[in-house]
């Protein structure tokens, strides 16, 4: 069986010295529960998206994650039970969510509003605020720290800031993902994951809550899609710039995982490797600057050993193209794209096909 080729670029030994890993690190601190709020904060406005909520893996993990075989062999490895998982700062990052009750930090759900939104203390009163335009009410809760769907890379960086681990040793040891399988933005965002239910009632300006979920629209989708793309890209990048084991042996073969997946730093340079060419072969279609910047900085830094920190400047910038180009366009004029998106499928994770992988 012949060894997957990563292009031209054979990483070699270890890419970067653990001393690197703060200025790569990819994931967010665990939401202060100081500032949070909890999902009933949100249900009164947002019911039916609060219900659609109940109803995904997001929310139903909160009673299953730790029992999971997956959850035992990384609690083993960390040195904890995994019933402890829910009140481990490593895990809560991603997994949970907590809220401070009766002056006590307590896990009270799984990934729910606040785990993407941010914690709504600071800025619930003006998302609420009647005698505020929808416009006025979204640019202040941004400016306090709101991640406002309005704003597709607010709600974009928020999903990669956890589908992709920045932890090596979380992967090589203990077996965990080192991204969540088969995850591409649109694709999840579209699937269980139902946040569209606002809808424009006729004769009204502003958009009102639904009850069932809305079709995306088709301008929203491509710009979920593109804009997926650069930060995937930044993600991985980084990732692959803060490994430290060596990805290949001494017969220069890649490192294989005991589940049989190659090792953090091949996974991320595979990904890498598969973005470069989607965007590649996007790119003559689309003439997206942003893009072109962002394929030459990576060219311009080959993935192998002492590289590193020219690696996580890279990723970096290829973060800040993602959030430039999402400010400077409304997905219009990228019509080229629709017969691809078409073609992706929603994901649904709890699907009876997902169910019986488990």
């Amino acid at each position: 069986m012949n060894t997957p080729k990563l292009i031209s670029w054979h990483l070699i030994g270890a890419v970067l010295i653990a001393l690197l890993a703060p200025i790569c690190q990819a994931q967010r601190a665990p939401v202060d529960a100081a500032h949070t709020l909890g999902i009933e904060s949100c249900r009164d406005c947002h019911e039916a998206i609060v219900e659609s909520w109940e109803r995904s893996k997001h929310a139903t993990s909160f009673n299953t994650l730790a029992n999971s075989e997956a959850a035992h062999q990384i609690a083993k490895f960390i040195g904890m039970k995994a019933d402890s998982i829910a009140t481990n700062a490593s895990c809560v990052r991603c997994h949970y969510m907590q809220e401070k009750l009766a002056s006590a930090v307590q896990t009270t759900a799984a990934v729910s509003c606040e785990s993407c939104h941010g914690g709504a203390e600071q800025w619930i009163d003006i998302h609420n605020s009647k005698s505020l335009t929808r416009s006025e009410r979204i640019s202040k809760v941004s400016a306090l720290g709101m991640n406002h769907p309005a704003w597709v890379f607010a709600t974009a960086k928020a999903c990669f800031e956890c589908h992709v681990i920045d932890d090596e040793q979380l992967v090589n040891k203990a077996g965990h993902p080192a991204l969540s399988d088969g995850f591409e933005l649109l694709s999840w965002y579209a699937g269980e994951v139902k946040h569209n239910f606002l809808v424009t009632k006729e004769g009204k300006p502003v958009k009102s809550n639904g009850h069932d979920p809305q079709p995306i629209p088709t301008a929203r989708k491509r710009m979920i899609f593109l804009t997926g793309k650069l930060l995937h890209l930044a993600h991985s990048l980084c990732a692959v710039g803060c490994s430290e084991d060596a990805p290949v042996d001494k017969a220069g073969k890649l490192v294989r995982l005991p589940n049989g997946k190659p090792t953090y730093a091949v996974q991320h340079a595979q990904t890498v490797q598969r973005l470069i060419k989607e965007m590649r072969e996007l790119q003559p279609k689309l003439g997206i600057p942003e893009y072109a910047q962002a394929l030459a900085l990576v060219e311009s830094n080959p993935l192998t050993t002492g590289h590193g920190k020219d690696l996580a400047s890279a990723a970096m910038e290829i973060k800040r193209l993602a959030e430039q180009f999402s400010k400077s366009n409304d997905g219009s004029k990228f019509t080229a794209l629709d017969q691809l998106l078409e073609s992706l499928k929603p994901h649904e994770s709890n699907s009876k096909e997902n169910v019986a992988k488990r």
